[in-house]
């Protein structure tokens, strides 16, 4: 099962910031909580188009970075961004290559998609299994390093017993030439 498949996010209306999306507003580009649909078309400035938000149009609503109520229809190559009409006539993509900004989206979207399968097929299982391994390793580690601990305790209390015998025995020889 793809990842992008699993994942499951609660989007918040735009307009209240509390209920969670139900409806799409495809002119406006906003999202819709139920309470604030009809609050949205109350505004009789535009010709609203609201719709559940599983039957959005994205692909077709590519929004300027630089004019937010533009439409983009090209892709600058150079600049790696899409461009709206306002961009084009400015003359500052003069000469750079563009493409349509819907192939490039669906050029992209299936680039990231077989990132994805080779990164759930390949690279994750790879680090999981390196991963694995490098708790096996901590593992002996950690008991190589407890055994060291426990020779080095026995060898202070066997150092100790020679000592405390040392001492002894000079203790001894002390009170024998006191006598």
């Amino acid at each position: 099962m793809d990842l992008l498949d699993r994942a499951q996010v609660l989007l918040d209306c735009d307009i209240c910031k509390e209920d969670s999306t139900q409806s799409h507003c495809e002119l406006c580009q906003l999202n819709l909580c139920k309470a604030c649909v009809g609050e949205h078309l109350s505004d009789s400035s535009k010709r609203h188009n609201v719709v559940p938000y599983k039957h959005r149009n994205v692909a077709t609503n590519l929004p300027c970075q630089k004019h937010s109520h533009k439409n983009c229809e090209v892709y600058c190559e150079k600049c790696d961004f899409n461009v709206c009409s306002i961009c084009l006539s400015s003359g500052e993509h003069k000469g750079h290559d563009l493409t349509d900004a819907l192939d490039k989206l669906i050029s992209k979207t299936t680039d990231l998609k077989k990132r994805l399968a080779e990164l759930e097929k390949t690279i994750y299982p790879a680090y999981e299994r390196i991963k694995l391994d490098l708790n096996n390793e901590k593992e002996t580690l950690e008991k190589h390093y407890k055994e060291l601990h426990s020779t080095v305790i026995k060898q202070e209390e066997d150092w100790h017993r020679k000592i405390n015998i040392i001492v002894n025995k000079r203790k001894s020889e002390i009170d024998e030439m006191k006598n």
